[in-house]
């Protein structure tokens, strides 16, 4: 859930006219009226806010209240791992996944194994990739479909998700191989599958390893991508629309079950994470062979056997290629939809790029990186690339992060990949009506916990880290949190938390642009 509204961090709130409840350690500046009047909503009677703002060039501090206490990172931890990434692998720098033949064809025949070699590229040809691009569908009015098993307006990406697939199995066609007689194998030997909070997160993605289904209220059902890989029954009814459920049939394993309900006469779209990514992208890739006009011996469906690989492949039995768009990419998308799973896979990239297979060692360049930014390394803790918790920091050493981003090399791509508010990603919902649109651009984070006897949720964190530009041009940096914020229900929760936290950053804005 903490992806459907902008995500969040533990703060603690300040104003001086409420008998010492805003009167704390290291409170700087006059806390603005308007923030004053959305942190005295009864929702936050039990919550701290916390808050740091400074001159990005200089360094001057222009507003803070506990700006070194830890708190929830939320997903604004996403902030370590792509700005590793970007200072470790490059902004610019493509991922290449090859397709080898384990023998020379002969003639128009493979008498032995295609084997593609899975690399990490999340979007491997589909979101625009094809085109250069990682495109995602959050918006004002909807989120990517990655959250479509808990979001009603979840939305699919407007892109064929087998493009790359398809121009991989052209290209095997193109070499003239026309029948393949050994076996179609996934090779995903480059990291160990790592276990992300929202299932696992290995090196080959299709689709981002989902099957969306799309569910009309009279049971009609379309699945993107079309395949074999599984059938889909129906149980859905009319009704009010909720967030439906997709899960397997436990009679048969390759038949998935949709219940819920959906107003009459509209469709509503869902997802099913694909649990075995590599026996679906086998299935996916042997399907689009076909349509290339080649011929498996193997079955589709079938287990993907990786056990008698070689260790490497000569670069004379390369067959086909794809190149991804640039790291920036992958990253602006991570940032702005807040993608949980391909921010760990960027953790699992460090560590592949440090020769290990074991992902949580891309723990290690994360803190190299937090090392060389001069913060204070001990008030960041991280247990992934995700930003799950317990992570935790400071708004101090948030702002200090983003601020030393800002001045790589890579700065601009980082800077210009921030949701923005009121325009793009995760902020898209929030301020567009305001003085502030886009002149807060910041990673949103969120934490929630529901009561499951009163449904009550308690927000551990709704937070916001990133840069601003007042009205006069002048660049700030800030980290601002709001801990243990409590809402009737979580739904509402995150529409009110991160409506909340969005307009108390806005509310900064203005004040330090007179």
């Amino acid at each position: 859930m903490a992806a459907l509204l902008p995500l969040a961090c533990l703060v603690a709130c300040t104003d001086s006219s409420d008998e010492g409840r805003y009167a704390e350690p290291g409170s700087v500046g006059t806390l603005p009226d308007a923030a004053r009047k959305i942190m005295n909503k009864p929702a936050y009677e039990t919550a701290r806010w916390l808050y740091y703002v400074a001159d990005q060039e200089t360094g001057e501090v222009l507003l803070a209240n506990r700006p070194n206490e830890l708190v929830f990172t939320g997903s604004t931890a996403k902030e370590f791992t792509v700005g590793t990434v970007y200072d470790a692998i490059g902004p610019d720098t493509k991922l290449t996944t090859p397709v080898y033949s384990t023998v020379p064809p002969e003639n128009d025949v493979l008498r032995g194994n295609l084997v593609l070699v899975a690399s990490g590229d999340f979007a491997l040809g589909g979101r625009g990739a094809t085109q250069g691009r990682v495109d995602h569908s959050f918006d004002a009015d909807s989120i990517d479909h990655v959250y479509g098993n808990i979001a009603p307006n979840a939305k699919k990406v407007d892109d064929d998700p087998l493009a790359g697939l398809d121009d991989l199995a052209k290209q095997v066609a193109a070499k003239g191989i026309k029948h393949v007689e050994g076996d179609v194998v996934i090779d995903t030997r480059i990291w160990d599958a790592y276990q992300g909070q929202e299932g696992p997160v290995p090196p080959i993605f299709v689709n981002d390893n989902i099957l969306d289904i799309e569910v009309s209220s009279s049971g009609e059902v379309k699945t993107t991508p079309a395949t074999s890989a599984f059938t889909v029954q129906s149980k859905v009814t009319a009704g009010d629309s909720g967030a439906l459920t997709a899960a397997l049939d436990p009679a048969n394993p390759r038949n998935i079950v949709v219940s819920g309900t959906v107003e009459k006469g509209k469709s509503q779209l869902t997802i099913f994470r694909v649990p075995n990514a590599a026996e679906w992208a086998r299935t996916l890739f042997i399907e689009a062979l076909g349509r290339a006009g080649v011929t498996v011996t193997a079955p589709a469906l079938a287990p993907n056997i990786e056990a008698g690989l070689p260790g490497s492949f000569p670069s004379d039995r390369k067959v086909a290629s794809l190149e991804s768009p640039p790291m920036k990419a992958f990253g602006t998308m991570v940032l702005e939809t807040s993608y949980n799973t391909g921010a760990n896979a960027m953790l699992c990239l460090l560590a592949a790029k440090s020769g290990s297979k074991d992902c949580t060692d891309g723990l290690k360049s994360i803190r190299s990186a937090i090392d060389k930014s001069g913060i204070t390394s001990d008030q960041v803790i991280l247990v992934d690339g995700q930003g799950a918790d317990p992570a935790s920091s400071t708004p101090r050493q948030l702002s200090g992060w983003v601020t030393w981003a800002a001045a790589q090399s890579w700065g601009a791509d980082f800077v210009a990949g921030q949701p923005k508010l009121g325009e793009t990603g995760s902020l898209a919902s929030v301020g567009a009506d305001g003085p502030a649109k886009g002149k807060i651009a910041a990673k949103t984070g969120t934490s929630a916990a529901v009561d499951p006897v009163t449904e009550r949720a308690l927000f551990n964190v709704q937070s916001l880290s990133g840069y601003m530009t007042t009205d006069k041009g002048r660049k700030l940096v800030f980290g601002l949190s709001m801990s243990g914020g409590t809402y009737s229900d979580v739904l509402t929760g995150l529409e009110d938390a991160g409506e909340d936290v969005a307009g108390v950053a806005a509310a900064f804005q203005q004040a330090l642009s007179k």
